[in-house]
């Protein structure tokens, strides 16, 4: 293919050959000596498809043609004798017009993109090559710049390039506290910890959980729950510079990076965050204070990659959560042998599970009434193969755990049925027996229908059980499916009581609104009320404010006759402790009930 048929190509749009036809057009120029009615035809052909103006060494305008004076707005009278540094930009700096005239000057042929201003202040992008001519000394006396617009194309790498760094930021971005979110969090912590690995320098880590979110948002809503997290990022904010990063890493979890600080400065920082937090916040229609617990880890003191680093301060989290909250708490290494060890523990419950080491005990509760029958409270016990036998304190942590404590409390449903069917099938005459049930029972149907199950294939009604939950569950997981599961016994006729009272949150609207029909005196009120004026006031109180409310009251951890006397004069409805009976095995509760004492006649001063 010629030259001039690709010329011919170019002119049409046929960019195929685009740079080859330059080089070409550049040989052809400096021999021009030659081929001059192709040469002008050449010419012609150039003139109609490209940019094209001729300059002499300094830079002078000697010819322009008409599609330049097309696209800079200025007319050819304007431009010849005018020198091309007329059109600069601005946008290209002293050292890219050095290096292209190093090139030129040398007789080379220079390729590349320029932004040029027009007459009218607007840019411009041209596709450009220069040429020198060479004189018959082989000096270079001209250039001529063969240009193509390629504005539009700017203009759309600029819109692919703006999109791109916007994906970017939404990609970085958390959208409701505007802060960077966890995959920018990831990103900046593996950056800072491959620093470090370099020579970079120490940082600390620390992962904030805001105490009071779950019970804003479940009280007041999820905009109430939006409105403190976007006040928590703003104050998180607010105390930031340069040597900190803040993110927010999910949920109620913020991630705050603190560069190049001592221990003591880290705790001094962590401890202002906390300040801040503090501070009343406007939640709903009233000012409300919250509080936060933040875990803290140390790189490379506690840990030296990313992932190491976030366990190490989530250790420290959990850790200052269980400590009361509204805590800062450091890493330190033992934390990792706790959580170790309750890992053991859990997977020694589930086996436990599987190879029937557990079973329940049963302790008797007494009515005041003699001629009243008694029921049992059903309590969990584990025959350890190595430990021998544990009460749940002994394994309470495998209680945090929420899968393990549903697997529990579905042992307890499902033996707790066949224990009462033994005891029925013994002739033991039972008014109900009470289970221990946590959050996680109620966490779906699963349990209560399980339940409504066996009571039909059993035919032991509903109205033999009772539940026995604490304060905490009102507030605790699942607190609307355990109010939801609650009424949904009740109304079946399961009796609801509420265990350790006076020692958790509940408040008195609790007795008002949840279908709670017994309350369960705490043990270490009990204890001490036949010496202690004040405890024998809170449990007097107690009773009376049930009774006003149309429900009983047990009273637990009974262990002297003296203790029984007192609180059948303040007409406690139930007793419930050693006094009576230890928790015992279902083989010998048959023995236990005939020879536990009794309460006799009217004024419980007589017992068997």
């Amino acid at each position: 293919m010629t030259l001039v048929d690709k010329l011919k190509g170019v002119a049409k749009g046929d960019t195929s050959f685009y740079v080859e036809t330059l080089e070409q057009i550049a040989d052809r120029l400096n021999t021009s000596s030659r081929h001059i009615l192709e040469d002008e035809f050449i010419r012609y052909a150039l003139d109609s498809a490209a940019i094209v103006v001729h300059t002499d060494v300094q830079g002078t305008i000697t010819y322009v043609n008409s599609k330049f004076c097309e696209i800079s707005g200025y007319s050819q009278v304007e431009l010849l004798g005018s020198n091309h540094r007329m059109l600069r930009s601005g946008v290209h700096d002293k050292a890219f017009f050095k290096a292209m005239y190093r090139e030129v000057a040398q007789g080379k042929v220079w390729h590349g993109e320029i932004c040029n201003r027009r007459k009218d202040g607007s840019l411009y992008w041209v596709d450009t090559t220069i040429v020198p001519h060479l004189n018959e000394r082989g000096k270079v006396d001209s250039y001529t710049a063969i240009r193509f617009d390629i504005s539009e194309r700017k203009k759309l790498e600029d819109a692919l390039r703006s999109s791109k760094e916007h994906l970017d930021l939404i990609a970085n971005l958390d959208a409701l506290t505007r802060l960077p979110n966890r995959r920018r969090f990831q990103e900046h912590l593996e950056t800072l910890v491959a620093d470090h690995a370099r020579g970079g320098r120490s940082f600390h880590l620390g992962l904030m959980d805001v105490d009071c979110f779950k019970e804003v948002n479940d009280s007041f809503g999820h905009n109430a729950g939006d409105a403190l997290l976007q006040e928590t990022g703003g104050r998180l904010r607010s105390i930031a510079d340069d040597r900190v990063f803040i993110s927010r890493v999910g949920g109620d979890e913020f991630a705050l990076i603190l560069v190049g600080a001592t221990d003591n400065e880290a705790g001094i920082f962590f401890e202002c965050v906390l300040e801040a937090i503090r501070a009343p916040m406007s939640i709903g229609s009233s000012p409300r204070r919250c509080s936060a617990s933040i875990g803290v880890a140390a790189c490379p003191r506690d840990a030296m990659d990313a992932e190491s680093l976030i366990k190490a301060a989530d250790l420290a989290l959990y850790h200052a959560k269980a400590l009361g909250r509204d805590r800062a708490e450091t890493f330190e290494p033992y934390l990792r042998e706790v959580v170790e060890r309750k890992a053991e523990l859990l997977e020694e419950i589930e086996a436990g599970l599987l190879k029937d080491e557990f079973e329940l005990y049963y302790q008797p509760i007494v009515p005041i009434d003699a001629q009243a029958t008694f029921s049992l409270e059903a309590l969990m016990r584990w025959r350890h193969p190595r430990l021998g036998l544990l009460t749940p304190g002994h394994f309470a942590a495998g209680f945090e755990d929420q899968a393990v404590r549903a697997a529990l409390g579905m042992f307890m449903l499902e033996q707790v049925f066949k224990d009462v069917v033994t005891f029925r099938n013994q002739g033991i005459p039972l008014r109900r027996v009470a289970m221990n049930l946590t959050n996680s029972d109620f966490r779906s149907d699963t349990f209560l229908d399980r339940f409504f199950e066996l009571c039909t294939l059993t035919r032991i009604p509903p109205q033999q059980f009772c539940v026995e939950v604490t304060e905490g569950m009102f507030l605790g997981l699942n607190q609307k499916r355990v109010d939801v599961g609650l009424r949904r016994l009740h109304r079946s006729g399961v009796e609801i009581a509420l265990d350790d009272f006076g020692t958790g949150y509940a408040s008195l609207t609790h007795l008002r609104d949840l279908p709670i029909d017994r309350l369960k005196i705490d043990k270490s009120f009990v204890a001490n009320m036949v010496a202690s004026r004040e405890d024998q006031a809170i449990v007097r109180g107690i009773i009376e404010i049930a009774h006003s409310l149309g429900k009983v009251v047990t009273a637990e951890g009974v262990e002297t006759v003296e203790q029984v006397k007192l609180l059948r004069r303040m007409k406690c409805d139930l007793l419930q402790g050693w006094y009576f009976s230890k928790a015992c095995t279902v083989g010998q509760l048959a023995q236990i009930v005939t020879t536990m004492p009794r309460i006799k006649g009217t004024t419980g001063e007589a017992f068997k």
